[in-house]
């Protein structure tokens, strides 16, 4: 157990490491090194899920589907970074977008098991969601995002999935902690999910405001808020048992 423990340490660190020449190989646009870098730091994620449950004995359905999310995750990382055709980037963000369905799903599988009959929403978060996707579009007017058309559609739909996302991590950390489990449990699936939502909404701002498309401390911050995020919810298998 103690060598589980140690080499989830050590992939946790590798991969942030990695994350720092990702973010400097691809200043100029992506490329090959760029992609082998972005694709070993998901590797690295996808083991570290792998290692959490086999440190926590966990390969329950959130188990499970906390790693399927990540096997998504690790497929919208892969086509978000490819450049050949235009084709790639809209399924990297089909990827991401069910990765964030999938979490959902985990998080309520947990949430049933520790609240049965607690229903899928309550009024407080349907107000969340919304007031988070009104705001993300002030933002974006306010620094000039060019979010016109139809691409305004999906982008606001992206952003309802990642805040739900958010409020059911929030849900079943509390409930989980009410339970009698771990407040540190609690830390990492909020802090998790508040991450990927922070990276998401950079990513955002990176793609759409040609003012911020070569910004390289926004796209550190983007990148290593999300490598955080994936790498804290890949461990949920190791801390909520």
């Amino acid at each position: 157990m103690i060598v589980l423990k140690l080499l989830f340490v050590l992939v946790f660190i590798a991969v942030n490491v990695i994350n720092v020449f990702f973010v400097n190989a691809q200043r100029g646009g992506p490329t090959k090194k760029s992609l082998a870098l972005k694709m070993a730091g998901a590797t690295g994620y996808m083991i570290t899920g792998i290692l959490a449950m086999c440190i926590g004995h966990n390969f329950t359905r959130f188990a499970w589907l906390v790693f399927t999310a990540l096997a998504l995750c690790w497929i919208g990382d892969l086509f978000l970074h490819l450049w050949q055709n235009k084709i790639f980037p809209a399924i990297g963000f089909l990827g991401f977008l069910s990765g964030h369905f999938v979490f959902i799903a985990a998080f309520l599988n947990k949430i049933e098991q520790l609240h049965p009959g607690r229903g899928f929403f309550s009024l407080g978060e349907m107000l969340f969601v919304l007031c988070f996707c009104l705001g993300f579009l002030l933002f974006s007017w306010a620094i000039g995002t060019n979010l016109k058309g139809w691409i305004k559609l999906p982008i606001l739909l992206y952003a309802a999935v990642i805040t739900t996302m958010l409020c059911k991590a929030v849900i079943m950390g509390l409930l989980f902690k009410n339970a009698g489990g771990s407040p540190y449990a609690t830390a990492v699936a909020i802090c998790g999910a508040a991450l990927f939502v922070a990276s998401d909404f950079s990513i955002a701002v990176l793609m759409f405001n040609e003012k911020y498309k070569k910004n390289y401390p926004l796209k550190m911050f983007n990148m290593v808020t999300y490598f955080l995020a994936v790498l804290l919810l890949s461990a949920l298998p190791a801390v909520v048992v």
